[in-house]
């Protein structure tokens, strides 16, 4: 797997690329995004990157680092930001990401 920057990791998902970074708490399979072991973000089928909003401006924050290390440069690559409360109770997400 690619060890790179943050802002890199957002690219190679937003490409479909897997990547790392360098101490390997936001990873990517190209498919997938996460931070640490939390589903941050999501590739639907018809191939649009969907970013789950964990910040405190949602209610759903979770960390910091979560926040504004990942999260903020995932924001420029996804295609759709989402609240992760509201996406657990949509049928559309079914099996739920998270």
């Amino acid at each position: 797997m690619t060890k790179t920057t943050n802002e890199n990791v957002a690219s190679r998902w937003a490409r479909g690329q897997e990547a790392s970074n360098h101490n390997g708490n936001f990873t990517t399979n190209g498919d997938k995004l996460y931070s640490y072991r939390q589903l941050i973000g999501i590739t639907t089928t018809e191939g649009k990157k969907v970013l789950f909003d964990f910040t405190a401006k949602t209610g759903n924050f979770l960390s910091m680092t979560t926040s504004s290390k990942h999260i903020s440069p995932a924001r420029g690559y996804a295609d759709l930001t989402v609240n992760p409360t509201v996406v657990q109770n949509l049928e559309a997400f079914n099996p739920k990401p998270f």
